[in-house]
């Protein structure tokens, strides 16, 4: 019986260039060299490599696992001569099972592979920018999964080209957390932003920024409703105020800038030109009792040319400093008496 079942082993490795064989429990255990140099050593049976091998290769590889039928096939460890390795099952001799790959830049992926390819579930860890857990496609995250970076924040979605898109959620390590619509990871469409110490956001986002139209709850539940550019009020919009003010009109990188009205809880009202959030420029300023003012404002006051007209029937036209009368002017009185002077803080001059 020996004598058919050692010619079938020779006619297996005519290629080897040399072949060492010792019989052992119905198993041989041979020795191959390969025509490159390459030389394996293990258990041969019916003619091929079958059960536990060790080959190393010409180019430096090594593989130290089980074969069957003279193919790498279930567990087996197969280390790269350029650096890295693979642990894990093998199949028709390629890495295909469940395993764990070493790259030679210090990544790392434990999980399900075909042909050597990430592909199923798994976890990849890069060594500086964090991991990924979910599915894979051809070494292409692709599916449901949860990227992890490395200054902690994570977001969980549909995968597609290796990165977020579409709808998820991110938990950031400042406690604030995201939900809505990502592209390459990021909030990109609409979602809702909520901030860990108290408010949030709900709108339009672009590469992670507040950008579009949204609401911003802020935490002393002051509220904003407009535009936003890179996360602040920009554009046209309104801000209401938790004491009951208000101001709708021009904003600019979070500032009342251009035309709006502010309207005070108390009823008193600014209708004109912002800038830097204060009044400043051509307005009007009405008051609740009836007194309208109407000139040059300047860091939220009268300042320059102005014309009051009271709600007993007096008026005043002329300049203004910090809101008072200040400079020359005509005052005229309800019986429409007048007098022209110069005022100074509010006080005409004698």
């Amino acid at each position: 019986m020996k004598k058919p079942i050692l010619s079938k082993i020779v006619l297996s490795v005519l290629m080897a260039s040399t072949v060492e064989l010792v019989a052992n429990s119905g198993a041989i255990a041979g020795v191959i060299t390969l025509p490159d140099g390459g030389r394996c050593e293990g258990e041969i049976k019916d003619g091929t490599l079958n059960g536990l091998v060790v080959c190393n290769y010409a180019n430096g590889d090594k593989y130290e696992g089980n074969f069957v039928n003279g193919e790498k096939e279930g567990q087996g460890k197969y280390t790269f001569a350029e650096g890295g390795s693979y642990d894990g099952e093998f199949s028709k001799g390629n890495i295909t099972g469940k395993g764990v790959r070493l790259y030679k830049n210090g990544d790392k992926y434990q999980g399900e592979l075909v042909n050597g390819q990430p592909h199923g579930e798994g976890i990849y860890t890069l060594t500086d920018t964090g991991s990924y857990q979910g599915q894979f496609i051809e070494g292409v995250p692709t599916g449901q999964g949860t990227f992890i970076f490395a200054n902690g924040n994570q977001c969980s979605g549909q995968v597609s080209n290796g990165s977020i898109n579409g709808k998820g959620t991110c938990e950031y390590t400042n406690k604030n957390r995201y939900e809505g619509e990502l592209k390459e990871s990021q909030p990109h469409g609409k979602g809702k932003y909520v901030f860990a110490e108290g408010g949030s956001y709900e709108g339009e986002f672009v590469e992670g920024q507040f950008n579009g139209t949204g609401v911003r709850i802020y935490p002393n539940n002051n509220r904003y409703e407009g535009t936003l550019r890179n996360g602040q009020p920009d554009g046209k919009g309104k801000y209401s105020f938790a004491d009951g003010n208000t101001y709708e009109g021009d904003f600019k990188e979070g500032q009342f800038s251009g035309k709006g009205v502010f309207t005070f809880a108390n009823g008193n009202r600014y209708q004109g030109e912002f800038k830097d959030g204060k009044f400043s420029g051509q307005g009007v300023y009405a008051f609740v009792n009836g007194d309208r003012c109407e000139g040059e404002f300047e860091n939220g006051q009268l300042n320059g040319k102005g014309h009051c007209k009271y709600a007993d029937g007096e008026q005043y036209q002329g300049t203004f400093q910090n809101g008072d009368q200040h400079g020359k002017g005509l005052y005229i009185f309800a019986d429409g008496t007048q007098v022209e002077g110069t005022w100074e803080n509010g006080k005409l001059k004698q």
